[in-house]
C-alpha cells in the first residue's frame, strides 16, 4: 500500500467497538477498499494523535502511521452532497480515484468490501456521516529535498446505523473528542473554557500595499483556508492609510481577541506594537494578547526568525508555515526596545540601523518593484558610492552568560465586552437538537475535492474564499466566522474623521505610556561610573540588532533569541577595504559574516542598551526598517516585554 492510500482511509466504514474508551480517547475498525482488495484498519485518537493501524486477515499489525496532533488543524464532519455526480460513485470507489474518473477513463471500481456490499450504498438516500480531519505533516520528497509542509485530509466515513442521525452523532463524538484533544495543546488564552470549549476570536490586520501588493489575494487563497480548518473565528481590517495599525491598536478595545496577525511587512508589525505600547492599560493587553505576522512584505525579518529558531521549514512554503503557527496555541515571550529620540518615545521589534545598511534599505524603494532583490541591486550601488559617517556611540554591555528571561507582566482584569463586535457564532457541523431529526446537513460542493485526498491548500474552502475577497477588493473590515460567513463593512473607516488634533494628542501622550526608562534622558549626559563604554570616529554603518534575520536570506544575528535580553550591535569602522566590506556584506545570508573575535573594523557587542550621538547633520536613521528623523537616540531592551505566536 503507498502512502496516499494509507493516509486515504476515506469511504471507511465503521464497526462500534463496544469497549469502554475514554471520553476523550476514541477507537473504531475501519474498512478501505483498495485495487487490491480490501484492508482493514484500526484507528485510535488520543493525546498524541491520530494513529492507523492495518491489520492482516489474521489480526496481525502490518503497518502503522500516526498523524500527529501537534501537525492537526481541525475537523468537519458532514454528509455528503446529493447530486447527480455523486449518484454515479459507489462508496468504496478507491478514494484516490476523483469522482467520475473511472467512468471517464474507462477504470472500474476496486472490489467492494463485505461491510460495504449494501444494495443502497450509493443511493440517494446513503445515511452515512463523514468526518474530515485536516493535518499539515511534514514530508519530504527526496533525500536530496528539504522539509516541507504538505497538506492531508483524513477522511473517515460511518454507516453502522440505519440513519444518518445516529450515523452523525458517532462522527460528532470523533468530532468533540478530537477538538478536546487539540484545546489542551492550547495555552489558556486562546481558549473560552466557559461551557463548551472553543477557540477565541482573532484580529487579522492586512496592508495590501505590502511588498509587491498581494497581501489580499495572500490572505484570500492561503491564510484563510487555514483559519476556516481550525475553527477559529476572525475579524479582518484591511489598513488604509500609514499609521492607521498604531490608531486602532491604541485606541480601540482588544479583550474580544486572544492573537493580532499582521498580514504584510515588518512595518505593520511595527505599527501593531508601537501602537499596543501607546495604550494606558498596555501591561495588561501584552500579557492577554499574542502577536502573529504572515510575511507578505519585502524583508520579513521577523517571520524567518521565528521559523528559524524553532527548525519551522520556512522557504518552500513561507505564508503556510506562518499561518500555521499563528494557530499554533503557543506563544513565547519576545523582547522589545525602547527607543528615545529628541521629540519622542518609540519601540522597537527588529532592528535599529545607521549608514550603510539603513542607506541600503530605504534608498532602495525607488526600485521597489523588484521586489526582495532590491537590497541586492542597491548595495553592489553602494559599494561603488560608499559613505562614512562621524559619530559617538555609548554603550553598556550586557551579561552574555545569562539566560533567555520572560518579563511577568500583571494580570489584566476583565474588561466588558466590545459593543461594536458583531459576528455570526453558528457552527454548520454542530449536531444540534434539530438536525437529529432531520437530514439536512450535505456536503458543500467545495468538499467533494476533499474526499479525493487533494493535497492542495487552495482546494479547501476555496470557491467560499472567491466569493467574499477579491484582490481589487475596496472594502476595509470584515467581520467573519470560521465557516466563511462574512460581514463586510463600507469603505468608511472608524479612522477615517480622525481629527488632527486628535492624532496631535495621540503623538504628545505617547510619553506617558509604555514602560519607563531606567536611563538617564537622551538630553543628560551618561555617568561614567554606571559602566558605560564609547567607540567615536568615522562609521561605515552600526546597527543594532534582537532578531536573527533582518530578511529572508539574511542572517545577521545568529546567536540571537526572541527573549535572551541583549541587543546585538555591530559597527564597521571606517577605513575597511571595499573586499573585507564585500565579504561581510556577502557572507551575511549564511550567518558567517561577523568575526569570532572583534577586529580593528569590524565589532560585535552585545549591550543592554546604546546611545548613538551623530556629528553629521546628515544620513538615515531606521527602526524596524522604517525611516525615522535624523538626529540622537538612545536605545535601551525591555526583556520578553510582548508575546509572539510560535510553532508547536
Amino acid at each position: 500500500m503507498s502512502k496516499s492510500q494509507e493516509r486515504s482511509t476515506s469511504s471507511a466504514i465503521s464497526t462500534p467497538n463496544k469497549a469502554g474508551d475514554d471520553l476523550h480517547n476514541v477507537s473504531d475498525t475501519f474498512y478501505t477498499s483498495q485495487r487490491k482488495g480490501s484492508h482493514v484498519f484500526r484507528v485510535r485518537l488520543d493525546a498524541t494523535g491520530f494513529t492507523l493501524q492495518r491489520e492482516s486477515p489474521s489480526g496481525v499489525i502490518i503497518k502503522e502511521q500516526t498523524v500527529k496532533i501537534c501537525d492537526i488543524v481541525g475537523a468537519r464532519c458532514m454528509r455528503m452532497k446529493k447530486s447527480p455526480r455523486n449518484l454515479g460513485r459507489c462508496a468504496c470507489v478507491n478514494p484516490g480515484t476523483p469522482a467520475g474518473a473511472a467512468s471517464r477513463k474507462g477504470g472500474t471500481p476496486s472490489k467492494c468490501s463485505p461491510a460495504s456490499k449494501e444494495e443502497n450504498a450509493c443511493d440517494v438516500g446513503d445515511g452515512s456521516a463523514y468526518l474530515y480531519l485536516f493535518a499539515y505533516v511534514l514530508k519530504k520528497k527526496s533525500l536530496r529535498s528539504s522539509l516541507h509542509r504538505e497538506r492531508t485530509v483524513l477522511t473517515l466515513r460511518f454507516r453502522s446505523f440505519d440513519t444518518f442521525e445516529d450515523n452523525m452523532r458517532e462522527a460528532d463524538r470523533w468530532y468533540r473528542a478530537l477538538r478536546w484533544q487539540l484545546n489542551q495543546t492550547l495555552e489558556d488564552i486562546f481558549v473560552e473554557r466557559i461551557g463548551e470549549a472553543r477557540r477565541r476570536r482573532v484580529l487579522v490586520l492586512l496592508n495590501p500595499k505590502s511588498g509587491s501588493g498581494n497581501a489580499r489575494e495572500v490572505f484570500n487563497m492561503h491564510v484563510a483556508p487555514v483559519l476556516n480548518e481550525a475553527e477559529i473565528p476572525y475579524d479582518l481590517y484591511a489598513t488604509k492609510h500609514s499609521n492607521y495599525a498604531i490608531e486602532f491598536m491604541s485606541t480601540r478595545r482588544l479583550d474580544d481577541w486572544c492573537t493580532i496577525i499582521a498580514v504584510g511587512g515588518d512595518g505593520l508589525f511595527h505599527e501593531i506594537v508601537n501602537g499596543l505600547l501607546r495604550r494606558a492599560d498596555w501591561a495588561q493587553v501584552l500579557d492577554n494578547i499574542a502577536l502573529a505576522i504572515i510575511p507578505c512584505g519585502s524583508g520579513n525579518g521577523l517571520a524567518r526568525s521565528i521559523a528559524h529558531g524553532y527548525n519551522e521549514p520556512y522557504f518552500s512554503n513561507p505564508v503556510l508555515g506562518a499561518a500555521l503557527t499563528a494557530i499554533s496555541g503557543r506563544s513565547s515571550p519576545m523582547d522589545a526596545v525602547r527607543v528615545e529620540l529628541q521629540n519622542r518615545v518609540m519601540f522597537s521589534f527588529l532592528s535599529i540601523g545607521w549608514g550603510l545598511i539603513s542607506d541600503v534599505d530605504i534608498e532602495s524603494e525607488c526600485i521597489r518593484m523588484f521586489g526582495y532583490q532590491r537590497f541586492t541591486i542597491w548595495t553592489l550601488y553602494r559599494l561603488a558610492n560608499l559613505r562614512t559617517y562621524n559619530g559617538k556611540i555609548s554603550y553598556l554591555l550586557a551579561d552574555e552568560t545569562q539566560e533567555p528571561q520572560s518579563m511577568l507582566l500583571p494580570q489584566s482584569e476583565q474588561l466588558r465586552k466590545m459593543q461594536s463586535s458583531r459576528s455570526c457564532n453558528v457552527h454548520i457541523d454542530k449536531l444540534s437538537t434539530a438536525s437529529c431529526h432531520r437530514s439536512s446537513e450535505y456536503l458543500p460542493q467545495e468538499f467533494e475535492d476533499v474526499i479525493s485526498l487533494e493535497t492542495s491548500i487552495n482546494q479547501s474552502f476555496r470557491s467560499r474564499c472567491d466569493s467574499w475577497l477579491s484582490g481589487g477588493s475596496r472594502r476595509s473590515c470584515y467581520y467573519s466566522i470560521s465557516e466563511s460567513v462574512y460581514h463586510s463593512l463600507a469603505d468608511e473607516s472608524e479612522f477615517a474623521d480622525l481629527s488632527a488634533a486628535a492624532a496631535t494628542e495621540l503623538e504628545q501622550n505617547q510619553h506617558n505610556f509604555g514602560p519607563s526608562s531606567i536611563l538617564p534622558s537622551l538630553s543628560e549626559p551618561l555617568p561614567e561610573a554606571a559602566g558605560w563604554l564609547v567607540e567615536e570616529g568615522e562609521f561605515i554603518m552600526m546597527h543594532a540588532v534582537y532578531q536573527t534575520h533582518l530578511g529572508v536570506d539574511c542572517h545577521f544575528a545568529p546567536k540571537a533569541q526572541l527573549n535572551d535580553g541583549k541587543i546585538f550591535l555591530v559597527l564597521i569602522r571606517g577605513g575597511i577595504s571595499r573586499p573585507h566590506l564585500l565579504s561581510f556584506l556577502y557572507n551575511m545570508s549564511t550567518g558567517t559574516h561577523l568575526p569570532e573575535k572583534n577586529n580593528e573594523y569590524v565589532k560585535v557587542l552585545q549591550v543592554r542598551a546604546f546611545r548613538l550621538e551623530p556629528h553629521d547633520n546628515h544620513g538615515i536613521i531606521t527602526v524596524d526598517g522604517e525611516q525615522i528623523e535624523f538626529g540622537p537616540l538612545q536605545a535601551e531592551i525591555l526583556p520578553g516585554i510582548a508575546r509572539v505566536m510560535i510553532p508547536k
